[in-house]
């Protein structure tokens, strides 16, 4: 039998994930950011539709596969 302690617990370990998933998010989009930043004065049109074509779809990938690996627990 599981106490109310564990799934406050489980509950804290949840929340303390997600904040820690956006933090690492925030970071990694200001680095894409600053690292590109002196790049794309030289990029045609075509290179930043490719760029933002894959930036899309890792963000896509990524959310799904945290949907899928994190969403469906109870």
């Amino acid at each position: 039998m599981a106490s109310p302690t564990l799934g406050k617990l489980t509950e804290t370990v949840k929340v303390h994930r997600a904040i820690v998933l956006v933090v690492m998010m925030l970071i990694a989009a200001g680095v894409f950011v600053l690292l590109t930043a002196a790049g794309i004065a030289e990029f045609d049109g075509r290179s930043l539709i490719a760029l933002l074509v894959v930036v899309v779809a890792a963000a896509v990938g990524g959310i799904a596969f945290s949907w899928k690996r994190y969403g469906r627990r109870s």
